[in-house]
Parts: structure tokens; sequence; C-alpha cells
């Protein structure tokens, strides 16, 4: 079971001791525990080492700058390994990243310096704020700066004037929107308590803004763990706009994590729907996984398969939808997609595999036998688990 380690402040290897290396190409937004919600970078590593082998997940988060590092809870075996590579993506997809293969063992030296210059995660990350808030930047345009904080001011003090003689509805109505700013600012910065505070005074000054019960639900749903109270306020957002996508995937992704599949189905499809929607591919992938728990199987590869529409070269995607294929007897099914998976992902020993297995299933043994003599030969440590099952199937089939 992959748990955060609070210690580390990055993931710290040698690039020799690296076997596998994927990095998101999307930036969802993410609450790890005690955080506020923000974007971020995901990687997925596998390192060698004296006992085993080591499996993480590393998350970069953008607002903050701070690496969170997940790991599992005791080394693996070479046998292990691939399974728990696959566990570890499967951990990452399911916060909504789509992580994509780097082709680590086919780079040369001067590559992989480069990559790892460049992935945050592969360093220190900035340290979590005790109590301070973090500094506001420095304004590069002095005449504008002196502007906002005037403008601000002069909101503050219209509302002030008018606190004891009542505000008129267009000022309530601005208040709640700075509160509601000033609550997410807070959110982002990890300050979920402070949030909450402000994310209240703005329901109070209008209870109406959709935005801030959908804040709401986020900080009692994933901050204080409390599902049922974050139910309410999604439920709420969407009562006050029943077109707000947002509210909609964060419910929906709410009810999956509760096994409340059937429930997410409706309001995924309506986010997956929302061509505007930015997160439109997590909503798209939810309702696909939601779908197949469900049992409907066809309608939830129809939606995995615009997510890969969407990300072509999602090696995982391609992966998990010609698993379905596989596990329901749909063996050309699936043999298309493992060919997508190995077209997408040459360089992934695991994507030639897949196809040979299920080309032994369509009894196609030649070329069973072509995918798994690619993937025969390790070329890294890495790759030694899945060689030693292609070189088993090779020798099965009765090639030399």
């Amino acid at each position: 079971m992959l748990q955060e380690d609070p210690r580390r402040t990055h993931v710290e290897a040698e690039p020799n001791r690296i076997i596998a290396l994927y990095e998101s190409v999307n930036q969802p937004s993410v609450q790890p525990a005690g955080r506020g919600a923000q974007a971020a970078q995901a990687v997925v590593v596998g390192l060698s080492g004296p006992a085993g082998y080591e499996v993480l997940v590393a998350l970069t988060l953008t607002q903050t700058g701070e690496n969170v590092v997940y790991v599992l809870d005791a080394p693996q075996g070479e046998a292990d390994l691939p399974h728990a590579l696959e566990g570890a993506l499967d951990f990452a997809e399911s916060m909504g990243f789509m992580l994509d293969s780097t082709g680590w063992s086919n780079l040369d030296q001067d590559r992989r310096g480069e990559l790892l210059n460049r992935l945050p995660a592969f360093r220190p990350g900035e340290a979590r704020a005790a109590a301070a808030p973090p500094e506001r930047a420095k304004a590069t345009d002095p005449i504008g700066a002196v502007a906002r904080l005037f403008a601000a001011f002069t909101i503050f003090l219209s509302i002030s004037i008018t606190a004891c003689t009542g505000m008129s509805a267009e000022q309530r109505s601005k208040a709640a929107e700075i509160h509601y700013d000033l609550g997410t600012n807070l959110l982002n910065a990890g300050d979920a308590q402070g949030a909450l505070k402000e994310y209240r005074e703005a329901v109070e000054n209008d209870p109406d803004l959709p935005d801030t019960h959908n804040g709401l639900g986020l900080i009692y749903a994933y901050s204080f763990g409390q599902p049922d109270e974050g139910q309410r306020e999604f439920q709420q957002a969407l009562k006050l706009k029943p077109d707000f996508s947002e509210a909609r995937t964060n419910l929906g992704a709410l009810y999956i994590s509760r096994g409340r599949f059937a429930e997410a189905v409706p309001l995924l499809e309506a986010s997956a729907a929302d061509t505007l929607y930015k997160n439109r591919v997590i909503a798209q992938t939810d309702l696909g996984w939601a779908l197949y728990k469900t049992g409907a199987s066809e309608r939830g590869i129809r939606e995995l398969k615009g997510a890969l529409a969407l990300a072509p070269k999602f090696c995982i995607g391609w992966r998990q939808l010609g698993s379905i294929y596989a596990e329901e007897n749909q063996l050309e099914d699936a043999r298309a997609a493992f060919a997508h998976y190995a077209e997408s992902c040459p360089e992934v020993a695991d994507s030639h595999l897949q196809s040979g297995k299920v080309l032994v299933r369509l009894s196609r043994a030649s070329d069973a036998q072509a995918e798994f003599k690619q993937c025969s030969v390790a070329h890294t440590d890495r790759d030694k688990p899945v060689a030693a099952e292609c070189a088993r199937m090779l020798k099965d089939l009765g090639s030399p």
C-alpha cells in the first residue's frame, strides 16, 4: 500500500538506480492530506536497491512547490515489481493524472540528466509553512499595484461604512466574491481552517454563490474527512447551478471513493459531455471506471476510448482498455488495443508481453513469438521481470 513519507522532500536517487520512470502529461487539481487543493505534476519511479526494488509516486504541487512522496511499505522482489509499478500507476491515475513512459531504458546519459533536471520531483521541494502565510510576490508595476490596493481599500471601506445601516444586495454579492477569493487563496496555500472561515463569511453575505459551496465541499470531504458534509455542499452548488461541471465531477469522484458507482455515473456523464470543461478528460476517465464497476462495460469502454482520443499516447489507458477486452474474451478488440499500446509505447516491454499473450489466445503463435522476442531480453534491471516472462512464453511456444 502506498503511503506518504513525510521525511522525503523529493525523489533522491542516482540515475543508475532508476529502472522505470513515468511522468504525467497533465496537471489536474489534487488535494493531498493537510494541504490545499491545487494543480500538480506527478512521476512514478521504480528504484533498485540492496534490499530489493522500491516504487514511489511523487507529486509536485505547482502552487507551493512542495513535493509529496508516497512509497510502498516494503521493498519488492523482481517477480512483484511489475505488479507494484502497475499499482503505483493506478494510484496516480485515481487522482486524475495521465502518465506516460519516459523511455528511460533507451535514453543516453545526457538525456537522462536533462530529464532529471527538468522534473521538479527530483529536486528538494519547498518546506511546508507551519504558521506564516506565503510571502506575497512584489509587484513589478508600482502604479498598477497602488491602483489595485486602492480599489480593494475602496471596496472594503464602502462595505464598512454601510455595515451599520445594512449593505445593499450588490454590496453583499461583492463582499461574498471577495471572501470567496480570499478563501480560495488560503486553500491553495494549505490553510484549510482559514479558507473555511472565509467561505463561511462568503455564504453569510451571499448563500447563493455556487463556487463557495463547491469550495466548502472540497474542504469538508478532503481536508476535514467529513464526506457527508462535502456531499451536501457539492449538492447545494449543483442546486444553485445545475450545469456546474466542476461540482458534478467532484461529487462524482466522492461517490466513487465511497463505492457508490451508480450514483456517480449521471454526474460524470454530464461533465464528460461538457466540451468547455477544462478537466473533461478526468471526468471521462472517472466515468469509464464507474460504468465498468457497475457492469456497463461496453459503455465504460466507449468512455475510455473517448479519453484516449484526447490523449492518444496514454500508455496505461491502452493497457486498461486491452485488459478489459481480454477479461471479457473480446480477443480481437484486445489485440487491437494492445497493438496501440505497443505502438505508442514501444520501449515498454510490457506492451509486447500483453500483445503476445492475446495473440497466443488467438492461436497466432508466430505473431506471438515475434512479440515475445522483442521483450525477452532485458536491457535494464527494470526489464528483467517482464523479460523473464517473455522468455518463458517463448519456451512454452517451443521457441529456442
